[in-house]
């Protein structure tokens, strides 16, 4: 059997303190996804990091040969730095899977396989780590992010109405890519225009308005494994969220 490529997406912006744990926590996974005929390939999108992020994973890509590092010059946002990453896997033109996920430790890749046994065993194209399932939780998240969040979740649902999805913002997710070239495509080389923490919620949306078919699985988010300080500004992105879904609609 042919293996496939899982393309593993990080955005870094500032995660000095982050990204070598979960680079390691990644490469602890390639022996059960090479059982599982899956490659790994690490893809590192540094978005203008004032820190030391650059230097940490340059010199971790010196002597790793599934780890690429592009980088931004100046901090872009989320929005471009997921736009980078998904051109890149789309110029290697191979089929396969990309995961996307937060560089802050508060994601643990080993929720991987979960979203892996869903997209193939209900034929989905695109899996979120959600944490509105059962058997879902958030740890170490303060009280006003944990009721802002809820309360997103509850307009998200009831404006946007995408079938079978509960978490509009997680940024943990399990793509196909094909389905990313097509988006690829019909936007022109740019499928999220959002810069901010909504373009997560702008990339769902669109993948629903083609008719992809979106499942979920429950994890655990784990806030306080967090080093660094917060890139989010919560009223901020709540501000950008509702503008994106006036845009969307």
């Amino acid at each position: 059997m042919d293996k496939e490529i899982l393309y593993v997406v990080l955005p870094c912006y500032n995660e000095e303190e982050n990204i070598k744990e979960l680079i390691r926590e990644w490469k602890a996974q390639e022996q059960k996804l090479y059982h599982r005929n899956i490659i790994l390939q690490l893809i590192i999108v540094n978005d203008g990091s004032s820190d030391n992020t650059l230097n940490i994973v340059k010199e971790l890509e010196k002597i790793m040969g599934n780890l690429k590092v592009l980088n931004h010059e100046i901090n872009r946002g989320l929005g471009e730095a997921i736009n980078t990453g998904i051109a890149y896997v789309i110029s290697q033109k191979k089929k396969g899977l990309l995961c996307i996920m937060d560089s802050d430790l508060t994601h643990d890749p080993h929720y991987v396989y979960s979203m892996l046994d869903k997209l193939k065993a209900e034929d989905l194209h695109c899996v979120i780590a959600s944490r509105y399932r059962k058997g879902s939780r958030v740890e170490g998240l303060a009280f006003i992010r944990v009721f802002l969040s809820y309360g997103a979740r509850v307009v998200y649902t009831l404006t946007l109405r995408v079938p079978n999805v509960r978490d509009y913002t997680c940024g943990y997710r399990l793509y196909k890519v094909d389905i990313l070239e097509a988006l690829f495509e019909k936007y022109d080389g740019k499928i999220v225009k959002e810069r901010s923490f909504a373009c997560m919620m702008e990339l769902l949306y669109k993948l629903s308005l083609e008719g992809y078919n979106i499942g979920e699985v429950p994890f655990i988010l784990k806030y306080q494994l967090k080093g660094g300080q917060s890139k989010m500004r919560i009223f901020k992105t709540v501000l950008r969220s509702l503008i994106t879904i006036n845009k969307l609609r």
